[in-house]
């Protein structure tokens, strides 16, 4: 069969990936001091810095005031490291290869608790760059997670490309398998539905309504995440209930962040938020994030979806009135747009939306199983000019699959993907799959949750590469790629020029 989800929409894209959170989990815990967002706030407050494209910039309620703590910057660990470590504005609060590797060779995020290539063999071990490739490379940090006890699945192999003298899922390892995945960015954190990739900080579900309203759940999972990553990633001690945990929050829930200029190949500075363009992050903090709900634009819902989702430089697409009269990095940006509003394409094999009988990991339970889909980008970033899966919605579009395929089976060899561990797993009636990232599954214990993940906020593009979980993809032209190929789009390079150029303006 084949299903038709609403209006044309364009490409589906997926960047950045992991998170800087140990995934310390304390559903019990009554995290916060108190509500970070009822605290009065001292005056509006924006700063910018350079990047690949132009110009970052982020919005602040707070004027980035970290409260008495200053918590987020503090040195709330053991090894030197702050959630700044690994989360730095001008890198879109995340880390992008370029920013690491302009680092001391001792900086604290080469610590070997999981800032090196593998596990550290002696206690005295430090912060050595040249022990970590894979931080370097793609901007990644070693994640270490079990299989879960009483899950339907079991590990067969794995493999070691590193050659640790600990190895994945061995004795040494405690049997924790080994996943690289990028720190997700800690801004325009009210649009999330989902905390970390795989979900593991996610203890109580999402609800935030309109007007920033009902983000309870949201607060507290954040805290427990802020609190992960001080025992886990700075190797601290808790900090559930102190004053610090309730600045982070704070902090990081005061921030939106986007690109607010583009600097073209001449040299001419082109803003975002002139002639109608509402590019930048006061609009994501005064427009957006004041109408968002969870649930907002669901596909999967019963009504009220559009494929039309990102409106951000509407004025500056080809049937705009004043398209003529724009500079022609705008026509650009608005091609984009349209592109990645309008173009549609056959989904194929996506478990958690539409998995096929033929995949080892098929699902009866997915809302469209077994159902070819023609859609496109909002079909999963559907939340309207952010980006993100506006419901909870963990998918595996093949990114953590040792071999990724296409809609009809050939390989996708775009990403960079050859120095991940391997891991062959056996599930329900001894079907197998081969993957370099369990994803969900390692969380919840279930078959049919291997290789999921979540999909990432679109904002803040330019600042932050490498792209998705893994920072397999280099550039935002190979994201494009991807998705070109695994779903047979086939876009011109012209189009894939305007999509990076529009993907760029985010």
């Amino acid at each position: 069969m084949r299903a038709v989800i609403g209006l044309a929409a364009g490409l589906a894209m997926a960047a950045t990936a992991g998170a800087c959170s140990s995934g310390a989990e304390d559903a019990g815990a009554s995290p916060l001091t108190g509500d970070p967002r009822a605290r009065s706030k001292p005056e509006e407050k924006i700063e910018d810095f350079a990047d690949s494209a132009g110009q970052i910039e982020s919005y602040s309620t707070s004027s980035f005031a970290t409260g008495t703590t200053n918590g987020f910057f503090a040195n709330l660990g053991t090894n030197g490291r702050v959630c700044g470590t690994c989360h730095v504005q001008a890198e879109g609060w995340t880390i992008s290869t370029a920013g690491v590797r302009a680092r001391a060779s001792n900086d604290p995020i080469f610590t070997p608790n999981d800032g090196s290539d593998c596990p550290p063999t002696t206690a005295g071990q430090g912060a050595d760059s040249a022990r970590s490739s894979m931080l370097l490379d793609y901007g990644v940090i070693r994640i270490q997670i079990g299989i879960p006890s009483g899950s339907n699945f079991s590990l067969l192999t794995a493999t070691n490309p590193e050659g640790c003298d600990v190895a994945p899922a061995s004795n040494d390892a405690k049997g924790q398998l080994f996943m690289f995945r990028r720190p997700l960015p800690s801004t325009n954190l009210v649009f999330d539905t989902t905390i970390m990739f795989d979900g593991r900080e996610t203890l109580q579900p999402i609800a935030t309504t309109i007007n920033e309203q009902n983000e309870t759940a949201l607060l507290f999972d954040l805290a427990d995440q802020a609190n992960g990553a001080t025992t886990g990633h700075a190797q601290g001690a808790s900090i559930v209930g102190t004053q610090a945990q309730t600045d982070i929050v704070f902090f990081e829930m005061s921030l939106s962040t986007a690109q607010s200029k583009i600097v073209t190949p001449k040299g001419n500075i082109v803003k975002l938020d002139v002639q109608g363009g509402n590019g930048g992050p006061t609009y994501i903090a005064k427009v957006l994030a004041p109408a968002f709900f969870v649930g907002v634009n669901d596909p999967l819902g019963s009504s009220g979806f559009t494929n039309q989702n990102f409106t951000i430089f509407s004025a500056w697409e080809p049937t705009s009135p004043g398209y003529a009269k724009l500079q022609p990095a705008q026509q650009a940006i608005g091609r984009g747009e349209a592109i990645f509003n309008d173009t549609t394409f056959t989904i194929h094999d996506v478990p958690g939306i539409n998995s096929a009988p033929t995949n080892p990991l098929y699902n009866s339970k997915d809302p469209l199983a077994g159902q070819n889909i023609v859609a496109g980008c909002a079909l999963c970033h559907n939340n309207p000019n952010i980006g993100n899966h506006s419901t909870s919605l963990p998918i595996n579009i093949g990114i953590t699959m040792a071999a990724p395929v296409n809609n009809d089976g050939s390989a996708n060899d775009t990403l960079d993907i050859a120095r991940l561990p391997v891991y062959t797993l056996q599930g329900p009636g001894g079907a197998t799959v081969v993957v370099t990232d369990p994803g969900r599954a390692l969380i919840s214990g279930h078959w049919t949750d291997v290789g999921k993940t979540k999909g990432p906020i679109l904002r803040g593009l330019a600042s932050r590469a490498p792209y998705f979980h893994n920072g397999s993809a280099k550039d935002l032209t190979t994201v494009v790629k991807f998705y070109d190929e695994r779903f047979h789009i086939g876009f011109t390079d012209a189009q894939v020029s305007d999509l990076v150029a529009f993907l760029n303006a985010l």
